[in-house]
């Protein structure tokens, strides 16, 4: 018998004890033949299970302009309380969107925070009723409270600069693509 058909004969070999192990045992993510439509859906029902709704926001600066921002919610009392907290890097569309029950005007700090940024306040109807720019981290001795101007329900905190670098203004609005609230 020639090398080449003792190579093939063992090729053929490995092949059908790898077949035969995965088709009991399902070792790897592995199907032989034919996949059913019903396997199909529930494959791809599990992926999508698996994914992470992308939340973001939408600041319209004009009729046909506007930024889009990805946002961590901080829609709980807990969530607003660490809020950015010991982060070290924000992405520069990236932000983290606190949401209150009602309007309100409770004031932030920027306890333990990493990076300054900008702070920019929604009434309930989404317009920009305030913003707070380049706001520093508290020092070890110092931790001013931020108040907005006027009462909100949304404040989207993004990285220092982000308001001048996107012409954001008083009386701009957002639009919530939100998969789900609290």
């Amino acid at each position: 018998m020639s090398n080449q058909l003792k190579l093939f004969l063992y090729i053929v070999f490995v092949v059908a004890i790898f077949w035969f192990v995965q088709t009991k045992f399902h070792i790897f993510d592995i199907k032989f033949g034919n996949i059913t439509q019903e396997e199909s859906s529930q494959s791809e029902e599990e992926t999508n299970a698996n994914v992470t709704p992308t939340n973001y926001v939408e600041i319209v600066l004009g009729a046909n302009e506007s930024v889009k921002v990805n946002v961590e919610l901080a829609d709980s009392e807990s969530e607003r309380q660490a809020g950015l907290s010991f982060k070290k890097y924000l992405g520069d569309y990236d932000g983290m969107l606190f949401v209150f029950n009602t309007e309100t005007n409770t004031p932030f700090w920027m306890k333990d925070m990493q990076i300054p940024i900008d702070m920019i306040f929604f009434d309930s109807q989404g317009f920009v009723v305030d913003m707070k720019e380049a706001q520093a981290p508290c020092t070890t001795t110092y931790c001013p409270s931020i108040y907005s101007a006027k009462s909100y329900m949304y404040v989207l905190e993004v990285n220092s600069g982000f308001v001048e670098r996107n012409g954001i203004v008083t009386g701009g609005s957002i639009v919530l693509h939100i998969e789900s609230l609290n």
